[in-house]
């Protein structure tokens, strides 16, 4: 299994159309699959990803947001091109408050999502894709400086994952941005991993 950044190529593709067509759950607000592909596919950012591939074929990917950017932010304008003024309007206005649970606390990065693709979940074929693209994450997230890289999760088989890789849960203080968005989380569970400072070093 090798483990690393995304490049330009048809695998860089095939992420990028995968997770333009995620967020299912908000289909209600951002449209059927095909509608989120045309909205978030055309400003996906390839450097947000970490891929894992086994024999060239995709098992995962992971993508991360750091220094105000994560995998795609579409505009006002965007959710007009492919909504209409009111509907796209509105749906901009709740999409942006919905994506404030994703901003990194201060000093941090933020796992915005994680997907190994069926025939790899678990440990099959004697791998864990999933815990290699966590420990990349943790990697690149400490060579970039991050003091913690926190992450939202729901699913058992993706808590007992991060788990693993040391996750706990947020402790937030009672007044704090934080904590109200926390509140709005649902059955969400709010997860950091805290970084090593002696292999920290400034960037990002």
């Amino acid at each position: 299994m090798v483990v690393g950044p995304l490049t330009p190529g048809p695998l860089a593709d095939q992420v990028l159309d995968l997770a333009a067509t995620g967020r299912a759950g908000l289909a209600a607000l951002l449209g059927d699959a095909a509608g989120r592909h045309a909205l978030f596919r055309p400003g996906m950012r390839a450097d947000r990803f970490l891929v894992a591939t086994v024999g060239g074929e995709l098992a995962g990917y992971l993508s991360l947001k750091h220094a105000g950017r994560g995998p795609f932010a579409p505009g006002p304008g965007d959710f007009i091109r492919c909504q209409g003024w009111r509907r796209g309007l509105h749906a901009w206005a709740v999409f942006s408050w919905i994506e404030a649970r994703t901003r990194p606390r201060p000093g941090g990065a933020y796992i915005y999502g994680l997907d190994v693709l069926k025939p790899w979940r678990g440990h099959k074929r004697g791998r864990d894709v999933g815990g290699a693209l966590m420990a990349a994450a943790v990697e690149a997230a400490t060579r970039l400086g991050y003091a913690s890289l926190d992450m939202e999760i729901r699913r058992p088989a993706i808590r007992a994952l991060v788990r693993r890789a040391g996750a706990v849960p947020v402790v937030a203080r009672p007044v704090s941005l934080t904590r109200l968005l926390m509140a709005t989380a649902g059955d969400y569970e709010r997860l950091t991993i805290t970084l090593s400072p002696e292999t920290r070093h400034g960037g990002a």
